[in-house]
């Protein structure tokens, strides 16, 4: 539901922003005249925001992980006891809200100079966070007899899966002008800095209701949260429109495709599980892991930066590619 409601919205800001930015800028055209003055104002300053979408598979994998070994160990467990008469049945009561991370928000200023009146070139630096915070309540309730009640709750307090970026740019834009409407296609690269960061922290209670006693024999907290950071590539291709709103400002909407990559990662990590605290420090890679249990088998890859010389771990790298949307405004000097 959370993450179909995204979408829509998402969609909504899609089609809202050209509407907005035509209904702002329309009557501008007829009010603004760039003039000779304006085409000599060779230096522009840009400031936007706008959403950025995002498909980072390789670590939203350890989404796919979590809600898999939960399923597995629980859901599916519970369905093999019942099957097998250990018990009369069982229910669940609410669901994990891990959510994978499909949007970012991007903030940016870029310094423009016009080299001519079709050719500009460009130095920008780009700030882009991305990432789901999420929490959530789950009871399992097994029905061993009428009278004789296990419930186990785990209540995940905390699930945060995050990415962040810094990407300092030099850029080409060419663009014609079509009396106040400039039109351009642009060009830019430079390297990027991106972190990742994930956590899970989970309180697990096991309560047991009888005639004879009631009580929790058995509660537990455990957190896992590990960090990452690298040093990649960005480069980005795409398209701008801007009008004039007041005789030095523009307001201008610009679209491009992404390509940011950064191919090795390293940070710390740290998990506490039985009161024990475990810290480590590790370069991030994709782990192959298989559980086998008598209702079932299950193989999962997901990414971790806890080195093992196990089998079954490949490369990892963070994939911040994909469409951006933006909106902003350019200043004239």
């Amino acid at each position: 539901m959370i993450s179909g409601r995204l979408r829509r919205n998402a969609t909504g800001l899609v089609i809202a922003v050209p509407l907005v930015f035509l209904w702002l800028a329309v009557p501008a055209m007829r009010a603004v005249d760039r003039g000779e003055e304006a085409k000599q104002r060779r230096i522009r300053i840009d400031l936007y925001s706008g959403l950025s979408w995002l498909d980072p598979r390789a670590l939203n994998q350890i989404v796919d992980y979590d809600t898999g070994v939960r399923k597995l160990a629980y859901d599916d467990y519970l369905d093999y006891l019942k099957a097998g008469g250990a018990i009369l049945a069982w229910s669940k009561e609410g669901e994990g809200r891990e959510r994978k991370i499909k949007f970012g928000v991007p903030f940016g200023i870029r310094v423009r100079y016009s080299v001519s009146d079709f050719l500009a070139v460009s130095v920008g630096l780009e700030a882009m966070r991305g990432g789901r915070d999420g929490s959530s309540l789950i009871r399992y309730v097994r029905y061993i007899s009428a009278s004789d009640i296990n419930t186990e709750s785990l209540d995940i307090s905390a699930y945060r899966l995050k990415t962040r970026a810094y990407a300092p740019s030099v850029g080409i834009h060419l663009f014609k002008r079509f009396g106040s409407l400039d039109a351009e296609v642009f060009f830019a690269g430079g390297p990027l800095f991106a972190a990742c960061s994930y956590e899970s922290r989970v309180n697990y209670t096991w309560m047991m209701q009888s005639p004879v006693a009631t009580g929790v024999p058995f509660s537990s907290e455990s957190l896992l949260a590990q960090d990452g950071s690298g040093t990649g590539v960005s480069l980005e291709a795409g398209g701008r429109l801007s009008l004039p709103v007041f005789r030095r400002v523009d307001l201008f909407l610009e679209g491009g495709c992404a390509y940011q990559v950064v191919k090795s990662l390293s940070g710390e990590g740290s998990e506490i599980q039985g009161g024990t605290l475990a810290t480590w420090k590790g370069t991030w890679r994709e782990k192959t892991e298989t559980l086998t249990t008598p209702w079932g088998l299950r193989t999962w890859r997901f990414p971790t930066n806890y080195e093992t010389e196990a089998s079954g771990t490949g490369d990892f790298r963070l994939d911040l590619s994909g469409f951006r949307l933006r909106i902003g405004v350019s200043v004239g000097f």
